[in-house]
């Protein structure tokens, strides 16, 4: 076809061999640039990235796109992490729907499921001004099935949700250290993967979409678990009259080694339960596995339990505390 196109126009304008021979070279430079130009556009990720929700998580995880040379346009409604991100460098949109309208590539995180259904598809939300291939980034922990619902609204406008919640707390956040684990396409994750790199160390592709908030899930259980373990050894070696910081000490040395004993067991001993992640939004997390797991038929005990724990600190008005604050509630149960 193109040689047939070339002939015509070649008879047309009456050109010389040389010229024809010029022609071809010429055209074919172009489809070779063109080309190389595509292959950049693919692996380059968007210069301007949007960002909404600048909590104990998404801040630093802001800041840290802004360090790598990022725009970060951001919506936020406490003036105080407005003040702070434009002096750190931050594009500030008033409207949610400025941010789709700027952005095609959009990070989000959220405090639930709800958030995440009203900032992307509501009326005052993203949704009318998405652009096509638009890449929505949602690194909240909300339920497989409004990963799924949402991601299958999108794909009615050619707009792509990539389900990538993490685990690390804040200083993995300020650090770029995070675990992330991803659900979606993976051609996207794919463009997208330089991007997470930034914000997370062991980034993980699951599978399909919601892959990623199920793979949350699990981890949530395993976290909340482990925290009830620490909790009580510790109890075990308090009322045997032992210092916990050389119980923890030795510990850390051996197979009962974890992020969770050498950090929330800190917390544990000097009893500093600053938020690094909260504990009502700890038990939201383990309400979303358990509905997973009866959906799946499952019996999970142990999720139970701490669930029951959990639930016993937001009653007692310690929602806003850190989650290792069931701490706390073993010790009272057990005076």
């Amino acid at each position: 076809m193109v040689r047939l196109a070339n002939q015509q126009i070649y008879r047309r304008l009456g050109y010389t061999t040389m010229f024809k021979e010029l022609f071809i070279i010429n055209f074919h430079m172009i489809n070779l640039l063109d080309s190389i130009q595509y292959i950049m556009d693919e692996k380059k990720p968007h210069s301007e990235i949007g960002f909404i929700g600048l909590g104990i998580m998404g801040k630093p995880m802001a800041k840290n796109l802004i360090d790598s040379g990022f725009k970060v346009y951001f919506f936020a409604r406490k003036q105080k992490i407005i003040k702070e991100m434009v002096s750190y460098g931050g594009k500030y949109l008033n409207k949610i729907k400025d941010i789709s309208e700027k952005c095609k590539v959009i990070f989000l995180n959220l405090p639930n499921s709800k958030d995440v259904k009203n900032v992307v598809l509501s009326k005052n939300g993203l949704w009318h001004s998405l652009q096509k291939n638009t890449i929505i980034i949602d690194m909240s922990t909300i339920s497989p099935e409004t990963t799924k619902e949402v991601s299958k609204k999108l794909k009615t406008k050619n707009v792509f949700l990539i389900d990538a919640p993490v685990s690390g707390g804040e200083i993995g956040a300020i650090n770029g250290d995070l675990s992330i684990m991803v659900g979606g396409n993976k051609k996207i994750y794919n463009k997208i993967k330089s991007l997470l790199s930034i914000l997370g160390e062991n980034i993980t592709y699951i599978g399909p979409t919601g892959s990623g908030q199920i793979t949350k899930s699990c981890n949530q259980i395993l976290v909340a678990g482990t925290m009830v373990a620490v909790s009580e050894i510790f109890l075990l070696a308090k009322k045997s009259k032992c210092n916990l910081n050389l119980i923890q000490k030795a510990l850390l040395g051996g197979f009962a080694n974890s992020k969770i004993l050498e950090i929330h067991g800190k917390r544990m001993i000097k009893k500093n339960y600053k938020p690094g992640f909260k504990a009502g939004l700890h038990l939201k997390d383990l309400n979303i596995a358990l509905n997973l797991s009866r959906s799946l038929n499952i019996d999970l005990k142990s999720a139970k339990y701490s669930k029951k724990l959990m639930l016993n600190a937001v009653n007692s008005g310690e929602q806003n505390k850190d989650s290792s604050i069931i701490n706390k509630i073993i010790q009272k149960n057990n005076k």
